[in-house]
């Protein structure tokens, strides 16, 4: 059987208001000499209000427009659960992998964190690169909102920050979860480095109440650690017989 064409989904940083919109000359590029897409073809525009249309390409002389055919419906289920991640500054390429996963796996607001072990203390020029992994990510896996990038901090100012609510670190020498951790609408996590944590970081958790949890009996890499609790929070009702 042959095989439908791909529609591309591309993220448009403005409102969607008129029945064409006429593209700049990054996106024009992109449609065009990236994406091959030809005059006539289709593609799906969003935006961070959760518009989504059925697009037709229409080329013009130099200028590249979109006519706007069709609305597009949200029919996937919202994630109800609004999931906060902290993760300690690792390698640039592994905290490109880890942003790109924590779009695909519903995280609403991630956080860069400075900890003693974190491999840098200064990603702040990497800001405009990971936005544009979240962008990427989220045109590719069908996500209507973006995730929210928040400037890096120091440990302190990210526990500051998040107060309040459920609050777990990921630690070896946890508790197991249980249904009920993870049966909440808003869930706050926070992920080590490689090194693991500073015995004072741990006593800085407990003293503002975050519980401490694990996910294996292994010693897991800050990406599995991340993955595995994201998708164990995507299907806990799974599990809502047994503790996990």
């Amino acid at each position: 059987m042959k095989q439908q064409n791909k529609i591309h989904r591309i993220y448009i940083n403005s409102e969607l208001s008129e029945s064409i919109h006429t593209c700049s000359d990054d996106l024009a590029h992109r449609i065009v000499n990236v994406l091959r897409i030809g005059n006539s073809e289709e593609l799906i525009i969003f935006n961070s209000k959760n518009e989504q249309y059925l697009c037709s390409i229409i080329k013009e002389q130099k200028k590249i427009n979109l006519y706007l055919k069709k609305k597009i419906s949200n029919k996937k289920n919202k994630n109800s659960r609004n999931i906060n991640l902290g993760i300690s500054v690792v390698s640039m390429k592994i905290m490109d992998l880890i942003i790109q996963k924590c779009v695909e796996l519903g995280v609403n607001n991630f956080y860069p964190v400075y900890t003693k072990r974190s491999q840098y203390k200064d990603v702040n020029k990497k800001i405009n690169h990971w936005e544009k992994i979240i962008i990427h990510s989220s045109e590719q896996c069908g996500r209507y909102d973006l995730m929210s990038l928040n400037e890096p901090c120091t440990l302190e100012s990210f526990i500051e920050k998040n107060n309040s609510g459920p609050r777990y670190i990921l630690h070896q020498d946890g508790e197991s979860f249980c249904q009920k951790d993870l049966d909440r609408e808003y869930i706050t996590l926070f992920i080590g480095p490689e090194g693991g944590f500073d015995n004072d970081e741990i006593n800085i958790f407990q003293t503002n109440q975050w519980k401490i949890k694990k996910i294996s009996e292994n010693i897991l890499r800050t990406e599995t650690a991340c993955i595995s609790a994201l998708t164990l929070m995507d299907n806990y009702e799974s599990f809502s017989r047994h503790s996990l």
